[in-house]
């Protein structure tokens, strides 16, 4: 059963947290040079959990995660007569090391478009090359923190390499922790991911969504949620219970997606 005091808890945190962020402890490659760097305060921050795909007109990864919170970036160049195998394997051992924990991996053409990376996801065309020769890595650290890894090949032969961190500042560990999140209409992927709960495990889904075409945001969540009921049976029911937030939430959750946090006893 559901606690529902935990379920406030829970969806007031996620929809607001604050952050710091440090690089301190990620190592560049040996050579490399600093291309740019910065900080992002108080942003809404992805961190893709999948690879990327066309979604309507643009592109998004299959899944992510949204925080709030800040975001420090370097991207660095590598010269082109380094081996992009070495690099690949120095900053698999690097990003791996300590209290890290890996919650996504793909590369070469498993990630998907290099060019949506680039230039829909991260922005920074300098990150484009061939789909063949990128690696994606997302990670979690003790803390609660986020690391972003992603490298590709330039047609010049210039490695790139895009490092984040984004702090969300957590005091404490919570209650609950944010599992997954997908687009509403996506019942493949939510059927898959609530199927692999173990027996003990529940979780809240929070249903975002925007008002369109004489629908209000309230009214579209509540079409969204029957939906996904009908979409994944009455079994899967029981594991899950959705709460319609309409679009109060858009800034941390997105629009038109539901974001599954898991309920502790």
């Amino acid at each position: 059963m559901v606690n529902f005091k935990k379920v406030i808890v829970a969806c007031s945190m996620l929809v607001s947290c604050v952050a710091l962020a440090d690089l301190s402890n990620i190592e560049p490659y040996r050579g490399a040079q600093l291309v740019k760097s910065g900080t992002e305060e108080a942003a809404l921050i992805e961190v893709p959990l999948g690879k990327i795909r066309r979604s309507g007109r643009g592109w998004e990864p299959e899944s992510v995660i949204r925080v709030k919170g800040e975001n420090s970036y370097s991207l660095y160049k590598i010269n082109r007569n380094e081996p992009l195998s070495s690099v690949l394997a120095y900053y698999k051992s690097v990003m791996l090391k300590g209290d890290r924990r890996l919650l996504f991996e793909c590369d070469g053409r498993n990630c998907g478009s290099s060019n949506a990376w680039a230039n829909n996801f991260f922005k920074q065309y300098l990150l484009y090359g061939a789909d063949d020769n990128q690696m994606l890595m997302s990670l979690q650290d003790g803390l609660g923190d986020y690391q972003v890894l992603y490298i590709n090949q330039r047609g010049a032969g210039d490695i790139m390499v895009w490092v984040s961190d984004i702090s969300t500042n957590a005091t404490g560990k919570a209650d609950f922790e944010v599992a997954a999140q997908f687009d509403v209409q996506d019942i493949p992927r939510i059927r898959r991911f609530l199927s692999d709960l173990l027996p003990t495990q529940h979780v809240v889904g929070y249903v975002s969504s925007k008002a369109e075409a004489g629908y209000s945001a309230i009214s579209r969540g509540d079409r969204f949620i029957k939906q996904m009921q009908l979409g994944i049976g009455e079994r899967l029911q029981s594991k899950v219970r959705f709460i319609n937030v309409a679009d109060m939430g858009r800034a941390s959750l997105g629009q038109d997606r539901v974001s599954f946090v898991y309920i502790l006893p």
